[in-house]
């Protein structure tokens, strides 16, 4: 909207520039008043100049500064955790766990079908020693272990950073509608 002052009172008349090369009529003494070409029409001051802004657009640029706080902090949330994510999903893909339980089964009961009978009645005697809880795992329990908090990690702080993306998202669109 450009203000467009009338040749008869001086009264500041607001035109869109569809009016441009039109005729329009002033409220305050009805005279018809010839509205200048597109050109010359956005010489004219623009009637948003001419006032002061209002509060509400004072706290649209408030919230637009917030907002763009909000986007800047999710977003750097967001860089850490995938880089946290990265780290700890390249250590669940190195950390090797070359048997598991079953495996280990699997290769007790075949040695043990090599063993003669004076061998397992040997075998049997040291397990009637030692008590069947264990203080410690086995190694490959531990790796194994290790293996599965890795990945936790990794799936945790994965799923943190696409949710700190999607939250920067949300603030940059935000932010952009108030400006508007």
């Amino acid at each position: 909207m450009y203000l467009l002052p009338c040749p008869q009172c001086e009264k500041s008349l607001q035109v869109a520039p569809a009016k441009a090369g039109g005729l329009l009529a002033c409220p305050a003494c009805q005279a018809s008043v010839q509205v200048p070409k597109l050109g010359e029409l956005k010489s004219l001051p623009l009637a948003d100049d001419a006032t002061e802004p209002s509060a509400a657009v004072k706290n649209s640029r408030e919230m637009t500064v917030f907002a763009r706080a909000l986007f800047l902090v999710s977003g750097l949330t967001a860089i850490v955790c995938l880089l946290v994510a990265s780290f700890c999903g390249i250590r669940w893909a190195m950390l090797p766990v070359p048997n598991s339980t079953v495996g280990h089964i699997e290769s007790t009961r075949a040695d043990m079908k090599s063993f003669t009978a004076a061998e397992l009645i040997r075998a049997y005697e040291e397990m009637e020693k030692t008590p069947i809880d264990l203080v410690l795992p086995y190694v490959y329990k531990t790796n194994e272990n290790i293996r599965n908090r890795w990945g936790k990690n990794a799936l945790y702080s994965g799923s943190a950073g696409f949710l700190a993306v999607a939250l920067a998202a949300f603030f940059a669109t935000t932010g952009r509608k108030r400006a508007q």
